[in-house]
């Protein structure tokens, strides 16, 4: 079964609210985007670069997440 990608320009409320395993990869990271009002407006890409984090390091680590709840 394949799973879905994420990708840099989707919003971390897309990603929060249609893969709610992802909110520990938020907190891990200390990326304050669960209940934020710009979660809706900011990319990961911007949330990559607001809190100065490796884009391709939070992508595969919300990807994981993504996957292992796939997998349950």
């Amino acid at each position: 079964m394949k799973h879905p990608t994420l990708k840099a320009d989707m919003t971390a409320a897309e990603v929060l609210e249609k893969w709610p395993q992802t909110v520990p990869v938020f907190q891990h990271f200390r990326a304050a985007c669960v209940g934020c009002a710009l979660a809706p407006f900011d990319t990961l890409d911007d949330v990559a670069r607001i809190y100065s984090l490796d884009l391709s390091l939070f992508l595969a680590r919300l990807q994981e997440a993504v996957a292992e709840e796939a997998q349950v």
